[in-house]
């Protein structure tokens, strides 16, 4: 599948550049806080499953999601011919996604069953667009925007997310290796610096919402900053 969209100016790009440099100047300060704040995040997320396991809320809902996704990604979608397609269009759109956020021009996607599949943007790039779909859970994000305005307790909410999350994290885990180009772009070091991180933290929204709402979110963050806390003080001696 190939879109094309006609470049048109529009209010605020011409800050792209700017973004670009502050991303640059900051990318190695942050690939070394990911680095650093690994033990705190990993422990945090330990702390959370323990919580969840204790007051599970929607819980059950949640793992049924992700039972029922690893079932059809073994019987279906885990098969090239059928799931590729669907997962490189997703890796794409999260590509365009962050594109637009840091106020690049997107005029083009495409999208191949086989053989990848790549966007066109106006602008100079940076590392947060390469490393997005390697961590960021974009499937996930609507059903979570959609529970927290509608405060929607049925569990059909949770067993969707449960679904998205489980399929983000077969795919991601397919497509992160070191022969992929987007990797290669950023620097292997930075991406195994930043991703391990944020992938732990990006999960751990998502099962604390799943199991919480947004209040064991704030808790999830709360436990995180204080974890990444004690870290810096034992490195401190």
């Amino acid at each position: 599948m190939l879109l094309l969209i006609k470049p048109t100016p529009l209010p605020f790009f011409f800050m792209t550049p700017l973004i670009n440099l502050v991303l640059l100047l900051i990318k190695w300060p942050v690939a070394l806080l990911c680095a650093l704040a690994l033990p705190a995040a990993a422990l945090t997320l330990i702390w959370l499953l323990l919580t969840a396991y204790k007051e599970p809320g929607t819980t059950a809902s949640f793992l049924i999601g992700v039972g029922i996704y690893w079932v059809l990604d073994k019987l279906i979608f885990g098969r090239r011919d059928v799931g590729s397609w669907f997962s490189t269009f997703e890796h794409e759109i999260t590509h365009a996604i962050f594109a637009w956020a840091t106020l690049h021009r997107v005029i083009g996607l495409h999208v191949t069953a086989h053989n990848g599949g790549h966007i066109r943007y106006v602008g100079g790039g940076n590392w947060l667009i390469s490393v997005s779909p390697y961590w960021f859970p974009t499937l996930c994000v609507p059903i979570i925007l959609y529970a927290s305005v509608f405060s929607d307790p049925h569990p059909v909410w949770a067993i969707a997310l449960g679904l998205t999350f489980m399929f983000h994290h077969l795919s991601t885990w397919r497509e992160t290796h070191a022969g992929q180009t987007d990797l290669q772009e950023t620097g292997l070091l930075f991406a195994w610096m930043f991703l391990p991180t944020a992938n732990l933290v990006a999960g751990g929204i998502v099962i604390a919402f799943a199991s919480g709402n947004t209040a064991l979110v704030v808790q999830f963050f709360i436990q995180l900053k204080l974890n990444i806390g004690d870290t810096f003080s034992l490195l401190s001696f």
